[in-house]
């Protein structure tokens, strides 16, 4: 993958730095597929890797811990399924999704590198080496982009450039940057540029363990239950709270942004809160004229849940049916593969209008190009 993003997808000068990258690596690491975007950035970044190795309640190094990835789908099968498109329609079909929206893994750890051009010019070949797979079976893979957050006027350049092609249904961004939270104003061209050619705006929390950290990680002191308990919970809550409280929705009034693989058990106590707060401090949100709930409920805002949340039902009779999607966070470890549509089909405390929004139609609400 990566070699050829840089010699078919990456202009001479960033395709040569991102060779010499894969050849480090491969040098530094003989016999390791660098097939995942996670293990590059490291070589041109002074941002500390995260430890995940020390059990919880364990201080005096007698005991590490390993995550091992052997036996998983995508090691069992041979191959890293997503990268092949035969693999992952196979994968589609035994899962039950017609129409698969794409998600990069790892590859916003590229913030990190001390090379804001290379950062940019790797995001830009990574969306063209999209456009180029889905393109393969176009009427079921579709894609979210990826922009820098650190250059703004050319992550705007960059979000008109690629909504060109029609398989790009959004735009992948973090929930902040080392800086910059996302109520800061620089982010203003990538929302106006978002709204101008009608693409949601995806927030996901990069990893617990790769940058841009969430909000604690470092403090975790290395143990991996607490990184991911708590990471993209955080991580989210932020990011409603600076969106919301921020302004960002007054002024752009037609953005849509989707708030992704934290669950959705929190948002109903997490809102109240937000709300209870406009009412009790309002000078410290002064752009913002209404209870940031209220989001929610007018389209702006989207959430999607975990298939099996217990809390799901609560949550859509708190803040509405017809704003939550599904995801099945394929192929990630903790998702549910192959068992992600049958778990929310097979529910009995939802009821088959819920499950038809949840499965369909409200992504088509937030994706209008899924048609």
């Amino acid at each position: 993958m990566w070699r050829q993003m840089a010699g078919e997808f990456m202009d001479t000068a960033h395709g040569a730095e991102l060779s010499k990258l894969v050849g480090e690596f491969e040098q530094q690491n003989p016999g390791y597929d660098v097939y995942r975007q996670v293990h590059l950035w490291p070589m041109r970044s002074k941002t500390p890797v995260v430890r995940r190795d020390r059990p919880l309640g364990v201080y005096d190094g007698s005991r590490r811990v390993t995550f091992d990835e052997g036996g998983r789908h995508w090691e069992a099968k041979g191959a890293w399924a997503p990268l092949d498109p035969e693999m992952r329609l196979i994968d589609m079909d035994t899962e039950g999704i017609d129409v698969a929206v794409i998600f990069p893994s790892g590859i916003a750890a590229w913030i990190a590198v001390d090379d804001l051009a290379l950062e940019s010019a790797v995001y830009r070949a990574y969306n063209r080496w999209m456009a180029r797979y889905c393109a393969t079976t176009p009427e079921r893979f579709k894609y979210v982009g990826v922009v820098s957050m650190r250059d703004t006027v050319e992550a705007a350049r960059e979000v008109r450039r690629a909504a060109a092609d029609p398989n790009m249904v959004g735009i992948y961004i973090q929930t902040h940057t080392d800086d910059r939270l996302l109520d800061h104003p620089d982010f203003g061209a990538l929302w106006e540029a978002a709204q101008e050619v009608d693409l949601p705006i995806d927030v996901h929390q990069a990893s617990s363990a790769l940058p841009p950290y969430g909000m604690g990680i470092l403090e975790t002191q290395g143990n991996r239950f607490l990184q991911h308990a708590s990471g993209n919970p955080y991580e989210q809550m932020r990011a409603i709270a600076c969106m919301t409280g921020g302004g960002v929705f007054e002024r752009f009034p037609n953005l849509r942004v989707v708030f992704l693989e934290a669950g959705c058990g929190w948002l109903p106590f997490w809102l109240e809160r937000l709300d209870s707060h406009f009412h009790l401090m309002p000078e410290s949100v002064p752009l913002l004229s209404q209870e940031p709930s209220r989001f929610f409920k007018s389209g702006n805002c989207f959430i999607s849940f975990d298939p099996d949340e217990a809390m799901l039902p609560h949550v859509i009779d708190y803040v509405g049916g017809d704003r939550i999607v599904y995801a099945s966070d394929y192929p990630h470890y903790d998702g549910c593969f192959p068992d992600s549509v049958k778990l929310v089909a097979e529910r009995d405390d939802l009821t088959a209008d819920a499950k038809a929004k949840l499965l369909s139609w409200n992504a088509r609400a937030l994706y209008p190009r899924l048609g």
